[in-house]
């Protein structure tokens, strides 16, 4: 795990070095191993190195073919490099390293383009063919490994984060009106905007290729859901435990200590599972918990551990944490980002890098199994569109909108304000509602009239969701709707949530369930497997049954969040009132001072839930504080 940044001169001049050293200051926390830098004909590159595969020398990017053709620079893993290795050695090729960055060099080598079809893996990759001057940039299938790049006139410049791209003469900072209203719609951007209008970030499965004279962005992997389905189900859980475990044994591979993160879960659960096995010696795993009983799912992470005889550790997650983070996320993030969950993620990142340097997850097997609670809202949604309108709008939504307003996680309250918000729209509108954070009415109130026009004339923050919805090439709804979650949650919140906050520390997290084949596997099985009745995921906990202890597979989903409401009326208003006060509001002109206080006052007084909606505008605000300028 690496950080990787660049710049190509269109007509083959000279790259300064001094704005390569810059870059590669900026990802020092991604890579605090070593640095490494190559220049020649209009193309530089920049690499800080985590060490993992590889450790000596021998593994410092960027590594070249034999001949010097090929040159790459590489942030991620090839699991699967080994057997391309071998294949490559029986072509002919001779290797200088055992590390996966080279096999990429050789494979591009021999195959060209194509080679990337071969790798299982996260990664972002740069690739530069000296003899057709053509680089190309190229982001894993999921997303999983950041990639960004800015087009200034006669230049490409790109890195693993927006601040290296930033660090180069030349590209501008201007803010992008319609991604600043996404941001406070979703809490995140989505891509390929960021809250640049300069910068954009390279979308999951797709390739860039430029020339002196070209540039195109074109995908090269997609899923489709729904397609060629299973019709046996009993064969269908026997290949996701075979692909399970394979997927975990290929992410073992390293030469510096490992762990796995727990939460108590069925996902991360599972990955402990498969293991432990295959683990010689302790087992690290780590959790976070915290006072707020609600919140808590420490004593499910301590049943796990006492299962399989695991080193566990856990840190507590408090109030006074987020005033200790709070700017270095902002850092981190490079952008807006306002996952309430980043807050432990980041205490539980900094704690896990005192023991290990490679750490495994289980993120995405929500996506890729039918996970969320939101898809009971999906499937609900069809009973309350045949009621009376009269009955919804004078009856059920007054009662919804007279309950109290309650701190603890995921209330009652909470989630049906958010169904009845978006119920009575078109399914794919209706998802999208219930994932936003600021309904248009919110933000029309937030934001200056002539932003919002601004926003409107461009892009919608549907937009996206829509597009995917369309794109998906699903027939039913549920279908369409996990490659929507997929393509824009997934990508765009849950993957830069993790990849900052390990990074931050120099921890690289590796998702098996994101397995590109259990990915596809999980597209091919009928949604009615996945979702029955007011059970989620249903064919992956009855895979895990008999493996996972009973009550694991049992729980329902409770997700990973911080008490964030309570502790903004409590230990947190002080910071509350500092950060969204008027003076240090005049760093966002766009912003509208008045509705924003009292958005504040009436979460403090306890007659509204506001705790997302002021997590984004506090993170909003010192992101502008830092990066603005």
């Amino acid at each position: 795990m690496c950080g990787i940044a660049g710049v190509f001169v269109r007509d083959g001049g000279a790259v300064d070095h001094a704005w390569l050293a810059a870059m590669a200051d900026t990802l020092c926390h991604r890579g605090p191993d070593a640095e490494g830098f190559w220049a020649a004909d209009g193309l530089g590159f920049a690499h800080r190195r985590l060490s993992v595969i590889d450790v000596s020398e021998a593994g410092r990017q960027p590594i070249g073919s034999e001949d010097g053709r090929i040159q790459v620079c590489y942030n991620g893993e090839i699991y699967n490099f080994e057997a391309i290795r071998t294949e490559l050695v029986a072509r002919g090729h001779h290797f200088a390293s055992r590390t996966d960055t080279e096999v990429i060099a050789h494979a591009w080598e021999e195959w060209g383009p194509a080679a990337i079809h071969r790798f299982n893996g996260m990664f972002a990759v740069a690739v530069w063919d000296r003899a057709s001057r053509t680089l190309w940039l190229v982001r894993d299938r999921l997303g999983v490994k950041p990639l960004y790049f800015a087009s200034t006139p006669g230049r490409l410049v790109f890195g693993s984060e927006i601040k290296a791209v930033l660090a180069v003469p030349g590209v501008t900072r201007t803010l992008d009106p319609a991604a600043l209203d996404a941001f406070l719609a979703l809490n995140y951007v989505p891509g390929p905007r960021t809250i640049w209008q300069e910068v954009s970030q390279l979308p999951p499965g797709y390739m860039l290729t430029a020339t002196a004279d070209r540039q195109t962005v074109e995908p090269w992997w997609d899923v489709r859901f729904g397609h060629d389905l299973y019709t046996d189900r009993d064969q269908a859980i026997e290949d996701i435990r075979a692909l399970c475990d394979d997927a975990v044994r290929l992410r073992l591979v390293s030469d510096v200590p490992l762990g796995a993160f727990l939460s108590g879960g069925l996902d991360s659960s599972a990955v402990v599972h498969f293991m432990r096995p295959r683990h010689t010696g302790p087992l690290h795993t780590f959790s976070v918990r915290f006072d707020e009983q609600s919140f808590d799912e420490g004593p499910f992470a301590a049943l796990v551990a006492r299962t399989y005889d695991l080193t566990h550790h856990e840190v507590v997650c408090r109030a006074a944490d987020v005033s200790a983070s709070l700017d270095r996320l902002v850092f981190h993030a490079d952008a807006p980002v306002a996952d309430i969950s980043m807050v432990p993620m980041y205490r539980l990142a900094q704690a896990t890098r005192e023991h290990v340097t490679v750490v495994l997850s289980g993120d995405g097997g929500d996506e890729v199994f039918g996970g969320y609670a939101i898809y009971h809202a999906d499937r609900a949604a069809r009973v309350w569109r045949t009621l009376p309108r009269w009955f919804r709008d004078r009856v059920v939504r007054p009662l919804v909108g007279a309950l109290p307003a309650a701190t603890t996680k995921m209330s009652l309250d909470y989630a049906l304000r958010q169904f009845v918000a978006g119920a009575g729209e078109a399914p794919e509108t209706a998802h999208y509602t219930w994932r936003t954070i600021c309904s248009p009415e919110t933000r029309a109130t937030l934001l200056r009239p002539d932003v919002l026009a601004a926003a409107a004339r461009d892009q919608a923050p549907e937009a996206p969701f829509l597009a995917a919805y369309t794109a998906s090439g699903a027939t039913e709804l549920m279908d369409r709707l996990f490659y929507v979650d997929l393509k824009t949650f997934l990508a765009d919140s849950i993957l830069p949530k993790v990849d900052r906050t390990t990074m931050a520390f120099g921890l690289e997290a590796r998702a098996p369930w994101l397995d590109y084949r259990l990915v596809e596997l999980g597209a091919r099985l009928p949604w009615r497997w996945k979702l029955r009745g007011r059970d989620t995921k249903v064919i992956f906990k009855d895979a895990m049954r008999g493996l996972v202890p009973d009550p694991i597979v049992g729980r329902a989903k409770a997700g990973f969040h911080a008490p964030l409401a309570s502790w903004f009326r409590g230990p947190l208003q002080p910071l509350l009132r500092e950060v969204l006060s008027p003076t240090s509001l005049r760093i966002l002109p766009e912003l509208q001072v008045a509705p924003v206080q009292a958005m504040m006052e009436a979460h403090l007084a306890g007659r509204a839930n506001h705790a997302f909606k002021l997590w984004g505008l506090v993170t909003l605000v010192r992101w502008a504080h830092a990066w603005r300028h």
